[in-house]
């Protein structure tokens, strides 16, 4: 290579980067924008890190208790001075757990009883002794049930399908007062919730456990970037907007994936663009890769509203490879699938039971935590 070629190669660019966020996702890119020498700046309108994962025992009595206007109550924190910046690059770390979903149920607004989504839940007590039911069955509507089925009168799971695995099957047949039900058809101003079949009971709660929308109230891109039927898009590897990009991207977009693995891709893809050490297809090849993209999901029966879900790690070591990431451990793809399976064959013991200690001592032993911690590991016991 010409030595003037490799000196501009080989010189990076320092930009002044903001970070919307500072959950799992934000800090991972924070972290990798400061490596490459960025100058970075980070967003939360939480007092302290950790996004959704940040706990707060006195949300309930902060937020609306269904997440409508999510962003409210915050803006009404705001102080009063307010600082404009302007930065070489934007990422938006708000990841997927942006504004609760609630499901369209004929008489929610009628129904005068306790409703919630799940976003708020801390703690079984406040529903002891009652007749609660939890709305969706995925695992925050199976963990959040195991807690109450210990201290409410009855546990009423509505599920989309009656069809369950080993593990919660387990559950229902442990607790009498566990009852598996199929989706609701209405609320009634009685207290009285109907279900598709036909049965109905008397309810003191109804709890939404029906995940999230994406939502960016705060992002103004001219219509550029639109979120429809929960699709964010256009995005380049759900990442970039190929007209916007690199200056903006999204990071902690994917669901059903390796999430902490796959923000530190995202974030030193990001922090090499910026730092001109790699360079991104150009706008119409990366519209057409979007293309190609939704028309392979559509062709699968892979509904718009789950374009994001990715469940496999092919897709995760592919993103590595732009990144310059070396694969997947198989130590990490091992952990997660046995974990998984634990998960659905023992869902009430899972996080007391495992069976991959010398999956776990190989981890540990591995340079990915030996360099990261210089820690000693004969001494460690399982």
């Amino acid at each position: 290579m010409d030595p003037i070629q490799t000196m501009v190669s080989e010189r990076k660019e320092s930009k002044n980067v903001c970070v919307i966020g500072a959950g799992p996702s934000g800090i991972a890119v924070a972290r990798e924008l400061r490596r490459e020498g960025h100058e970075v700046v980070v967003l939360e309108q939480n007092h302290d890190i950790g996004g959704q994962w940040l706990y707060d025992p006195n949300v309930e009595q902060e937020e609306d208790p269904l997440g409508r206007n999510p962003w409210l109550k915050k803006q009404e924190k705001k102080s009063d001075e307010e600082v404009e910046q302007v930065f070489d690059a934007v990422v938006v770390a708000t990841g997927h757990y942006s504004s609760p979903r609630l499901p369209c149920i004929q008489g929610m607004d009628k129904w005068r009883r306790r409703q919630m989504h799940s976003h708020i839940y801390r703690s079984p007590e406040p529903f002891r002794g009652e007749i609660v039911v939890v709305v969706g069955n995925s695992f925050s509507g199976q963990e959040i049930s195991l807690e109450l089925v210990k201290v409410v009168k009855e546990l009423h799971l509505s599920s989309k399908s009656l069809d369950i695995y080993e593990g919660l099957s387990k559950v229902v047949s442990k607790y009498e007062n566990f009852h598996l039900r199929p989706q609701i058809d209405n609320l009634q101003e009685d207290g009285s919730v109907v279900f598709t079949d036909g049965s109905r009971i008397i309810a003191d709660t109804v709890l939404y456990c029906t995940g999230y929308n994406y939502s960016f109230p705060f992002l103004d891109t001219k219509g550029i970037v639109v979120v429809d039927d929960n699709r964010v898009g256009p995005l380049y590897e759900h990442t970039f907007p190929p007209s916007l990009a690199p200056s903006l991207s999204l990071v902690g977009i994917p669901k059903r994936i390796l999430g902490l693995p796959f923000f530190e891709y995202q974030g030193k893809w990001i922090a090499e663009l910026l730092s001109g050490k790699k360079v991104l297809p150009s706008c119409e090849e990366m519209m057409k890769s979007i293309e190609e993209f939704y028309d392979s999901r559509e062709a699968a029966g892979i509904h718009k509203r789950h374009t994001h879900e990715i469940g496999d790690f092919e897709y995760i070591e592919k993103y590595g490879e732009l990144a310059g990431f070396r694969k997947l451990e198989e130590w990490r793809k091992e952990l997660c699938v046995s974990s998984i399976i634990n998960y659905f064959v023992n869902l009430e013991t899972c996080r007391d039971s495992w069976y991959d200690d010398e999956k776990l001592r190989e981890a540990l032993q591995s340079p990915y935590f030996t360099q990261l911690v210089g820690v000693d590991l004969e001494d460690v016991s399982f």
